[in-house]
């Protein structure tokens, strides 16, 4: 077999051009070789081979048959060979395995293939009930701490089997569409975010729920805002995350429940809450900076908040500091002076 290779740019290419961003986003992490084989009785067939880590490779072997040879066909659309196009890829592990919030969009394919697989007897199961429970809980996880919406309610494949009974889905094809549409939402917000990556850098959870949630929507927010209006709402999503933090960190009867000025401190005004905890923290001017630096995160989310002219560059600026923000605070919380 002789070879030439492919960047997967083209493929990439072809796929989006089809408005299939899915497999687009799915050949990211993808080298794509083509290449001909000869025989003296059948001629000339192209191959094209994927290689690719885990869990990727997975979720590519699991992917229908009429979806892998789409990935062929856009592998192979911008050139021309004197052979037989590819109809399938072959698929090739290659590299260490992947982990974290690059492998949400495999994870959700696999869940959902394995979901169609069981409900179309192609597999059993007692087979692959483990995989799918560990996977379930990782999904769920994994989408809340990446604002993706993910409404799953079935814990195990037996819960899934229980449903389609009860349900009454006596075809494939009412199983099948049920689980596409189930999945629709999850994994579009994961293409999404494959093709708009944050400008924020990710940042470990601070184990404050609100405080992480409210986090999760305005990053998930921020991969698909186009408008002033959805790029304020980031900014109002900034200030819940403040007012969270606070309420987080200060008690009135250790920090007060004054400021220095003598004016009480509301409940939801994080900007006092928070002054009153670094003070009482971090007081004296050598620690002035860092109660600087809240206090500009709490400006900007309040301003981008109120500005009817938003921006999308005001509104990375904005959860860029209020991420920074968080994570200062989080840092003195568990490591106190």
């Amino acid at each position: 077999m002789t070879h030439t290779h492919s960047d997967g740019e083209n493929a990439r290419a072809f796929l989006d051009s089809l408005r299939r961003g899915d497999l687009s986003a799915l050949l990211l992490h993808v080298s794509v070789d083509i290449g001909i084989t000869k025989d003296d009785w059948a001629g000339s067939q192209m191959v094209v081979v994927a290689r690719a880590p885990q869990p990727f490779a997975d979720a590519l072997s699991q992917l229908p048959g009429y979806d892998r040879k789409r990935i062929a066909e856009a592998a192979l659309s911008k050139r021309t060979y004197d052979a037989d196009p590819a109809t399938d890829i072959t698929i090739k592990v290659a590299g260490d395995p992947m982990d974290g919030p690059a492998t949400l969009l495999p994870d959700l394919i696999l869940h959902r293939e394995m979901m169609v697989a069981v409900a179309t007897g192609q597999q059993q199961i007692q087979e692959v009930d483990d995989y799918y429970n560990a996977r379930q809980v990782r999904l769920t996880e994994g989408c809340a701490a990446a604002g993706i919406k993910y409404e799953n309610p079935h814990a195990s494949l037996w819960d899934w089997y229980n449903f389609w009974k009860a349900q009454g889905m006596d075809t494939y094809a009412d199983r099948r569409n049920y689980v596409r549409q189930l999945f629709n939402g999850p994994v579009a917000s994961a293409v999404g975010r494959v093709h708009n990556p944050s400008p924020v850098a990710e940042r470990e959870p601070t184990g404050w729920e609100r405080v992480d949630r409210s986090l999760g929507k305005a990053k998930a927010l921020l991969l698909t805002a186009s408008t002033e209006e959805e790029w304020q709402t980031i900014g109002l999503l900034g200030r819940e995350v403040l007012i969270s933090l606070g309420q987080a960190v200060y008690d009135p009867d250790v920090h007060g429940d004054t400021d220095q000025e003598g004016k009480k401190i509301g409940s939801t005004d994080a900007r006092r809450q928070l002054f009153a905890w670094l003070h009482h923290q971090m007081p004296g001017g050598d620690n002035k900076e860092i109660r600087a630096h809240i206090k500009a995160s709490i400006d900007l989310a309040v301003h981008l908040q109120h500005r009817r002219t938003a921006t999308r560059q005001l509104a990375e600026l904005c959860l860029e500091a209020t991420s920074s923000a968080v994570s200062v605070v989080a840092i003195i919380a568990r490591s106190p002076a």
